[in-house]
């Protein structure tokens, strides 16, 4: 018995994809067959370049079989009751109808290659965002192989926009894309056809996969409406549904998609890329999808995007006030009589606590000789140190949510960028956020969001004291009130992506408390999520 993956591709929107299919499967397959037309389901022409991308993304072209296909123009299309059928309420509409027959031709068209496998050869076959777990390949196609009077259909993880968001009903569930993927044996293709076989219109049971009597769910992944805005909408003016009416659209069919997607975001708790009012998107672990993912730059870039800060953002420029007034990095001798700790100001890190615990503290002026002349008299000097994640959880926190500080900060922010936040979902508000730290932060309190480090003179002193936030009240034997910030938002609120973004953008602080860090002048402290 062969196995054999099967899949329609275009070259305008799916390299990333079919990269991700064939190495993802190559392993579990005997053959890939891969079908490429001239013509979108749409009717536009499109150059075939399957060869050329194969070689350039060094895919084993000795596993794949090739299949150049024609569609044939428009006037020359015959309309079955099948392609009727699959347009449903758009059955009326002849642009409609000659894009689900492109679409059928080009599935059936797999069926050229057929001739020299086996009866009982199994065949995958999903559209290329459609792709199996590889380790359920093996069992279900004995299951395929051993049941030739059913055709084994594949339920699986619906994600759109993006890899991590899973597709919800507005009730909670999932929503399972479990009638399109199939396996089937060739003697059932030749029979009933490919097209046939996807939408159901079959005399044959479909059986679901099941194991000790319980239906399997999430067995594989549709990749849908990923990429970039400009991709989704690529996928928009070209696939079946290009000329399709739908009740969800403010004018029935996609000539408002564009709209959509340039203004919504793929973001927990959005509607979905697809823009059906009915579905929203819910998070879907990473621990859930193909490690190659994360193995390949080309494959995460184009399904997990970075959350990147405005290209225009530097954490180490800042012309605010505060900045040109006091002249970083700031010292205060917390006990001028007979103190024996000298403190390194770091906004956001306890600074208010600190400064009302030691009323009769003492600036320090700036410069090297002073800093000698503490480390002679045995001042040791201190920085008290917050994870970068609980630190950027706090300042969002501040410019969003805490009224009480900053009245309606965050919605006059949010306004700077055209957006009022006022009624938008705490998720929107965070990647809106992310998305927008060079607008939101170009106020008086941008040097918040500086690294820690920045903040410390290292040169002046062969050891810093860096003690944990958390470690404040015990070190200096006082009682923190001053932690106030309303906490609407947390680090759980985050993103994978945006947690890993922090980590990057403070990689400098976490360095710097690896070198440094101390409990109690004695131990290292292991970081939060380090």
């Amino acid at each position: 018995m062969q196995i054999v993956d099967c899949f329609p591709w275009f070259a305008p929107y799916g390299e990333e994809l079919l990269y991700l299919r064939v190495n993802l499967l190559k392993d579990h397959v005997d053959k890939f067959i891969i079908v490429e037309s001239n013509k979108t389901h749409a009717g536009q022409p499109v150059e075939r370049k399957f060869p050329e991308v194969a070689r350039k993304l060094g895919l084993p072209i000795e596993k794949i079989i090739y299949i150049e296909h024609d569609i044939p123009d428009t006037e020359d299309l015959e309309i079955l009751e099948i392609d009727r059928r699959n347009a449903g309420n758009n059955a009326t509409n002849k642009d409609s109808l000659y894009a689900r027959v492109r679409e059928r031709l080009q599935k059936d068209a797999v069926m050229n290659a057929l001739r020299d496998f086996e009866k009982r050869d199994v065949f995958i076959y999903g559209d290329a965002d459609e792709i199996i777990n590889p380790k359920h390949i093996k069992w279900l196609a004995k299951m395929a192989h051993n049941h030739p009077n059913v055709i084994v259909k594949i339920p699986l993880v619906y994600l759109q926009g993006r890899a991590d968001l899973r597709v919800h009903h507005r009730n909670g569930a999932p929503l399972i894309w479990k009638r399109a993927m199939f396996f089937a044996t060739k003697e059932q293709i030749n029979h009933c056809k490919i097209s046939n076989i996807r939408c159901g219109n079959i005399h044959m049971p479909i059986r679901f996969p099941t194991a000790d009597g319980i239906q399997q769910e999430d067995m594989g992944w549709h990749f849908a409406w990923m990429g970039t805005n400009a991709q989704r909408q690529t996928k928009a003016d070209s696939f079946a549904h290009a000329f399709d009416s739908f009740k969800w659209h403010k004018t029935g069919g996609y000539s408002d998609y564009k709209q959509f997607v340039d203004t919504t975001e793929p973001v927990e708790g959005n509607v979905a890329p697809d823009s059906n009012e009915d579905h929203i998107l819910k998070r879907y672990p990473h621990s859930e999808l193909p490690e190659l993912i994360f193995d390949t730059p080309l494959i995460k870039d184009f399904l997990l995007p970075e959350v990147k800060l405005d290209q225009n953002y530097n954490f180490n420029d800042c012309n605010c006030y505060w900045c040109q007034k006091l002249e970083w990095p700031l010292m205060y001798d917390l006990e001028p009589e007979n103190s024996t700790k000298i403190w390194f100001e770091v906004p956001r890190s306890c600074s208010v606590t600190i400064k009302e615990s030691y009323p009769g503290r003492m600036q320090v002026m700036r410069g090297t000789r002073l800093y000698k002349k503490f480390v002679e008299e045995g001042k040791k000097p201190i920085m008290i140190f917050t994870d970068p994640i609980d630190r950027f959880v706090s300042l969002i926190n501040v410019y969003l949510t805490d009224k009480q500080r900053y009245a309606d900060y965050g919605k006059d922010i949010f306004n700077t960028i055209g957006k009022d936040i006022s009624t938008l979902p705490k998720l929107e508000k965070i990647d809106l956020f992310f998305r927008n730290l060079n607008k939101i932060t170009g106020g008086q309190q941008v040097h918040h969001f500086h690294p820690q480090c920045r903040f410390v003179d290292t040169e002046s002193f062969e050891h810093i004291e860096v003690v944990k936030r958390e470690d404040v009240n015990s070190y200096f034997n006082i009682d923190q009130k001053h932690n106030v910030t309303h906490k609407d938002i947390t680090a759980e609120d985050f993103t994978e992506e945006q947690i890993d973004f922090i980590k990057r953008a403070y990689a400098s602080d976490y360095a710097f408390y690896d070198k440094y860090g101390v409990k109690n002048g004695k131990t290292k402290n292991k970081r939060k999520n380090s």
